[in-house]
């Protein structure tokens, strides 16, 4: 597919037009494509440029399409190309708040009676500011001593991300592997993996004696750079070229897997992430996804029917 940019929030005629004008100061040409209708909420409209960014312009272009995405509160998603979803390919994706609208180890937490005391080192890791491994075992420590049994209910009341269904639906209907690779825990993870008939999971095993949490994980925890190995693996194990690979996720951990990925998604992201990550996307949930693959809202609901 071409190179293009993809348009999502509330889009007016005057708002396209002064776009095309900023397409023109920049010396570029584009064909615009409505992929919504009147059923949407938002708009998208994608605009498949005659040619992509060169190699020198592609970083100060992106930037500039990140400071038009701030102003406007429009998405401005730059693909140099993209993958082919008629095509069988590997999809990996973040669980905590890019799955799920929650921070799993925070609302343990909460159940702990430390909800605060975790969620402000959860945030400072999910920005890049702190160590993910370092927080990590800093706040499982933490909840030494919480009762398992509190774990489903934490389950029971998290909100699964907008899209998510309509999203896996698509993706499997077409054959393409999926995966969770979460620095949240298996536990969850794998009750987010049977109810969308995800491929396969890879996430933190808690350590559990005599019906409690130890404070303490088994086995190699996920990090951002084990998640890039993961998919990795995955891509090699499956035999899906490259250029047939997305990652969605939104905190600094995901970054390398973001950028390893021919469509790397920042959902929702944090500003550290939203910089750093080839496509960030804040005004859909993880359906959008399927818009930058180049389906229409029509498309999108014949398959899901």
């Amino acid at each position: 597919m071409s190179a293009s940019i993809t348009l999502i929030g509330s889009l007016s005629a005057p708002y396209l037009s002064q776009f095309r004008a900023w397409l023109n100061d920049h010396s570029l040409e584009g064909v615009f494509q409505t992929l919504t209708d009147e059923l949407d909420a938002n708009d998208v409209v994608r605009v498949t440029l005659s040619q992509p960014f060169s190699d020198k312009q592609l970083e100060p272009m992106k930037k500039a399409l990140l400071v038009l995405s701030d102003e406007t509160k429009i998405d401005h998603i730059y693909q140099s190309t993209s993958p082919n979803l008629y095509q069988k390919g590997v999809a990996v994706f973040d669980m905590d708040s890019t799955l799920i609208k929650a921070e799993v180890m925070d609302e343990l937490a909460v159940e702990a009676g430390i909800g605060e005391q975790i969620s402000a080192v959860t945030a400072s890791a999910m920005r890049g500011e702190i160590d993910f491994v370092e927080s990590f075992v800093q706040r499982l420590s933490l909840l030494d001593g919480l009762s398992s049994d509190l774990m489903d209910g934490v389950y029971q009341r998290i909100v699964h991300m907008d899209g998510i269904e309509t999203l896996m639906k698509v993706l499997h209907h077409f054959g393409w592997h999926t995966a969770i690779l979460s620095g949240g825990f298996t536990y969850f993870a794998d009750r987010v993996q049977d109810q969308y008939g995800i491929t396969e999971v890879h996430a933190n095993v808690l350590e559990i004696e005599s019906g409690h949490l130890t404070g303490k994980h088994i086995g190699p925890i996920v990090d951002a750079e084990r998640k890039q190995l993961l998919l990795s693996e995955i891509v090699t194990n499956t035999g899906v070229s490259w250029g047939q690979t997305i990652a969605c996720g939104d905190g600094a951990n995901d970054l390398l897997m973001l950028n390893k990925a021919a469509l790397g998604v920042a959902l929702h992201a944090k500003p550290l992430v939203r910089e750093k990550s080839p496509c960030p996307m804040n005004n859909l949930g993880l359906d959008g996804i399927l818009y930058l693959l180049g389906l229409s809202s029509v498309q999108i609901r014949d398959i899901v029917a």
